[in-house]
């Protein structure tokens, strides 16, 4: 027999495999009774209204900062949640505060995050932004998404559990900071002062992901995205230097064409690669297998042949597909001179990195150099934080899919990478366990509104945060 005949038989084997793959490529459907609780959802609605009412706006300058706001809503936390007092310890660390609720066992803890700070309600605003109206479908204002939701749902379910006598398996911790907007000091402190007590959590879960529609290509159901790994991040600034000078008679090269240069060279370089890394291949894996389109089932059942086909598609749609892949790269600040005709001395570039995981701040700063090539540009570090490992999908992951689909019959869960940064990074350093997921169902209207104007929640999200943090304790 010909010997090349034989190899007619690897296509068709190939072909065998991929169809095999993609009939095996079926969706684990987890059917499950919404959970519904009795709970005061009078309570919950007006709590959230108050909350929002307290204008702890963060800054970086501390002159910006009302001190007397964020005492007053330490306070209101004590105040409001009388049985969470009463059966917890209370710290003030840094800019946050501790609640410890001390369970049958300490080998297990958990923690739930949230912050209380909010970026200042810049913009037009149709009314005031701190009013926290309430009306029959929505509260109103700053902080109602990002993120004083997530802290009223965890305390209203705390405390209502705690009424009707509920005692924890393992201890609780509820930590809140108050200043993860500016990436400040509240929660590296409080996770600091964790691992000095020991305490290595089962389970944290912070905001990140929510509810979203057509989260991927084909599949109609909406997915509860819950992040397990976050990017880092960079901020560098480019700088260049002159003797400055009048601009009748400039030279060849200024700070300013010598910036332009380098940011040309960055801009077309392909430095950073494109990399399937555990929580987008993960996202994938969950689901892929619901699309109702064929070619994507293909793809995705066979990553291990058209894993090239799908990064080119990531290339060509850009966007978040496209950030999940690789580290991204975002001029953002130029500063020169003060005066049209007068050369400056010093021209500076920003530029912010989003760090994809197992690609480090120093390996970006090592190919920055490597592209610009010129001695006369200072590259200086303003600021980095590396990208978080990622947690394990297992009985902690488990855990909060079950109180998802317990408040959310009809959702699908997976787990993604997070392209935004969370206080929950730095507890990646104690725990193997820690997610990122926002109980709430939101429209691309409503993530508009994160930081924008005109920031409000529906009654229906908070009363389903309140569930599902309730759902989720009855594990604990």
């Amino acid at each position: 027999m010909n010997p090349w005949l034989h190899l007619l038989w690897i296509p068709l084997f190939i072909l065998i495999v991929i169809i095999y793959k993609t009939i095996r490529f079926q969706p684990i459907n987890h059917p499950t009774m919404r959970k519904k609780h009795e709970i005061d959802e009078k309570h919950a609605i007006l709590s959230l209204s108050e909350m929002i009412q307290l204008k702890t706006v963060s800054s970086d300058n501390p002159d910006l900062i009302d001190p007397v706001e964020f005492r007053k809503f330490k306070d209101y936390l004590v105040s409001r949640f009388p049985q969470v007092s009463k059966h917890s310890s209370v710290q003030e660390i840094s800019t946050g505060i501790l609640f410890k609720i001390t369970g049958k066992s300490d080998l297990e803890p958990t923690v739930f995050m949230a912050h209380f700070d909010v970026v200042p309600a810049s913009g037009t605003w149709n009314e005031d932004p701190f009013s926290g109206r309430i009306s029959t479908t929505t509260v109103y204002g700053r902080g109602a998404l990002d993120t004083k939701s997530s802290l009223n749902a965890i305390m209203e379910a705390i405390e209502h559990a705690l009424h009707h006598g509920k005692v924890f398996k393992n201890d609780l911790y509820l930590a809140f900071s108050g200043d993860e907007e500016t990436l400040g000091h509240g929660a590296p402190a409080i996770m600091n002062e964790l691992r000095k007590m020991g305490v290595k959590p089962a389970l944290v879960l912070d905001e990140g992901g929510a509810i979203v529609s057509k989260m991927f290509p084909g599949v109609q159901s909406k997915a509860a995205v819950v992040g397990i790994a976050e990017k880092g991040f960079l901020n560098i600034r480019l700088i260049a230097k002159s003797s400055g000078g009048h601009a009748s008679t400039p030279p060849k090269d200024t700070p300013v064409t010598l910036l332009s240069k380098a940011v040309v060279k960055l801009n077309q370089s392909k430095i950073f690669k494109l990399k399937m890394t555990t929580p987008v291949r993960e996202l994938f894996k969950a689901l892929a297998p619901h699309s109702t389109s064929l070619p994507i089932k293909v793809l995705f059942a066979n990553l291990w042949l058209f894993l090239p086909v799908v990064k080119l598609i990531a290339k060509l749609s850009g966007g978040e597909f496209l950030s999940m892949f690789k580290t991204t790269q975002a001029f953002t600040l130029a500063s020169g001179s003060e005066a049209i005709n007068v050369l400056p001395a010093v021209a500076t570039i920003g530029i912010n990195y989003r760090l994809r995981p197992d690609e480090t701040s120093d390996q970006v700063i090592k190919n920055i150099r490597k592209v610009i090539n010129n001695d006369l540009i200072e590259i200086e570090v303003l600021s980095k934080s590396e990208a978080t490992k990622s947690s394990l999908i297992d009985e902690s992951f488990d855990l909060i899919e079950k109180a998802i689909h317990q408040t959310w019959p009809d959702v699908l869960v997976a787990p993604y990478l997070m392209v935004a940064t969370t206080d929950s990074r730095h507890y990646h350093e104690i725990s193997d366990h820690v997610y990122k997921f926002s109980p709430m169902d939101v429209s691309k209207l409503d993530l508009k509104k994160i930081h924008g104007v005109d920031e409000d929640i529906s009654i229906e999200n908070i009363v389903n945060g309140v569930n599902f943090y309730l759902n989720l304790i009855e594990y604990l």
